[in-house]
């Protein structure tokens, strides 16, 4: 009888800590959701940039190209830059 009450008190216990709502903080949920973001700025913004320096050189070959290509490396940098003081 006694473990019959301990059992029902253990699943009723279960079921509760089941069913309540999970509460986070939501300054940190907003501030990991824009590193996030941020990330996959940076990525995209990365991976166009190779793309365009990839085609300028099947185009016009490289020595066209290098400016180009040295923009991007600086914008690279100043992103990494920017992306760190945030």
């Amino acid at each position: 009888m006694i473990l019959k009450i301990v059992f029902t008190a253990f699943v009723l216990m279960c079921i509760g800590a089941v069913s309540m709502p999970v509460r986070a903080d939501d300054d940190s949920m907003k501030q990991k959701a824009e590193e996030v973001g941020n990330d996959v700025k940076r990525g995209s913004k990365d991976a166009s940039r190779k793309v365009k320096d990839e085609t300028c050189e099947l185009v016009n070959g490289k020595m066209e190209c290098a400016g180009q290509k040295a923009k991007h490396s600086i914008q690279k940098g100043a992103d990494k830059v920017e992306d760190a003081i945030d």
